[in-house]
């Protein structure tokens, strides 16, 4: 998490509830049952209402699910980043989605630092094949998503797939560095309603429901997925009328800024 300081964007903690911080399991039985171990992270700046990062690992499974949501007063697009390794293969996923139309988006502009990130990447990566018709509208148009099987891919994983990550990032901050509230309520009421858009289709149809059921049970897994993974329906549904409010972000824990190295190291 270090390069959020590098790039000006200071860390600090964002509230979750403790018992969703982690979980152990184990996957197989017997003599080959192992051990499976998730772990979450969340932080917020003054620009990203949440940055949250969930990792599972045990086994031939791993998965890095990081996010990055907007402030509600800002018209940024929201960062979304899936690392998957799988015993057929590895999964590989990073986008800006958007908040505001691509058209008109300056994020999305065909010469922008995206669009040469995502010309740069698809190069190497292969496209993973057509997404659902009605996720359609949560992508972008530089939506770099691809398979690569094993163990062919392992050097692509450790090389390619870890350089685009970090490319697609550092040109996400770079956007968040630069960005400023919106002023007019018309767009921040869109804005607001986007985000809250893509928090519930993602919560509802979250592809990695049935892994974490089978891993740590039901109640745990729709609780993680709609208190921590995709927590703004959570916090508005309380509450309907805050969709419309200035302001919906949930307060971090402290106004003390999260030392990186020490993070980065668990």
């Amino acid at each position: 998490m270090a390069i959020f300081n590098e790039t000006g964007s200071p860390l600090r903690r964002y509230p979750l509830d403790a018992e969703l911080l982690q979980r152990e399991s184990t996957v197989g039985s017997g003599a080959r049952a192992q051990p499976v171990r998730l772990t979450v992270s969340a932080f917020c700046t003054d620009e990203l209402r949440q940055i949250r990062l969930a990792h599972i690992r045990g086994g031939s499974l791993q998965v890095l699910n990081f996010c990055a949501f907007p402030s509600l007063a800002y018209g940024l697009p929201s960062f979304a980043a899936d690392l998957v390794t799988l015993p057929g293969g590895h999964l590989i996923a990073l986008d800006f989605a958007p908040n505001r139309d691509p058209a008109t988006d300056d994020a999305f502009a065909p010469g922008g630092a995206l669009a040469a990130v995502y010309a740069r990447h698809r190069l190497q990566l292969p496209d993973g094949g057509p997404i659902p018709e009605a996720a359609a509208k949560y992508f972008s148009p530089y939506f770099l998503w691809s398979r690569l099987p094993t163990p062919e891919s392992d050097a692509v994983v450790a090389d390619a797939v870890l350089q685009a990550f970090d490319d697609y990032l550092r040109a996400y901050l770079e956007l968040v560095r630069d960005a400023t509230p919106l002023e007019d309520e018309a767009t921040r009421s869109a804005v607001r309603k986007a985000q809250l858009s893509y928090a519930r289709y993602r919560a509802e149809e979250d592809p990695a429901r049935p892994m974490l059921t089978r891993l740590f049970g039901s109640d745990f897994a729709e609780r993680l997925i709609h208190e921590a993974l995709f927590d703004l329906p959570f916090h508005l549904d309380s509450d309907p009328a805050v969709v419309d409010s200035a302001s919906v972000d949930p307060p971090s824990v402290d106004s003390a800024s999260v030392d990186p190295a020490r993070d980065d190291e668990q």
